[in-house]
């Protein structure tokens, strides 16, 4: 298939060598002249594309596509990638974690064992013992209670 001249590889790397960039719709390379506030697109497949998302936003659609156009803005929170053998180890700008670390598993119970066994011995069951538990303000999930009395957690 002969080439029509929209795609042409070498064209496109010498735009990028002179400072143009790749549009990521129309799939060429551009000068930096027609690059959008969406670092992604060209001008004109910006404009498209922002009226593609009014549709999509008038037909009821609640999600939101990777491929809506960002302007530049909402952007500036995301860490530059350094250039290969700029030196540069570290991204200027750190997003701090503002979600606190996971301590993980559980949370341990301490729970009256010697009561529950006393009382299931007693022939109680499960309803019982949470009955009686709960009126010495011991809140035990029935889960749990149940998992003690069937044996699945050992009674310490």
């Amino acid at each position: 298939m002969p080439n029509s001249g929209y795609f042409d590889t070498k064209r496109d790397i010498e735009i990028e060598k002179a400072g143009g960039f790749w549009c990521h719709t129309c799939l060429v390379s551009h000068p930096a002249t027609e690059q959008s506030p969406d670092p992604r697109y060209c001008q004109g497949c910006y404009e498209f594309l922002l009226k593609e998302a009014e549709v999509l936003s008038e037909s009821g659609s609640t999600r939101r596509p990777g491929w809506i156009p960002k302007p530049q803005k909402a952007q500036e929170n995301q860490c530059p990638i350094p250039e290969y053998g700029s030196g540069v180890l570290a991204a200027t700008k750190a997003i701090p974690d503002k979600t606190p670390p996971r301590v993980g598993g559980r949370p341990v119970l301490d729970l009256p064992f010697e009561l529950i066994k006393e009382l299931q011995d007693q022939g109680y069951g499960a309803t019982e013992i949470r009955r009686r538990l709960k009126d010495k303000d011991i809140e035990v999930n029935m889960r749990t209670l149940y998992r003690i009395l069937s044996g699945q957690r050992v009674l310490v």
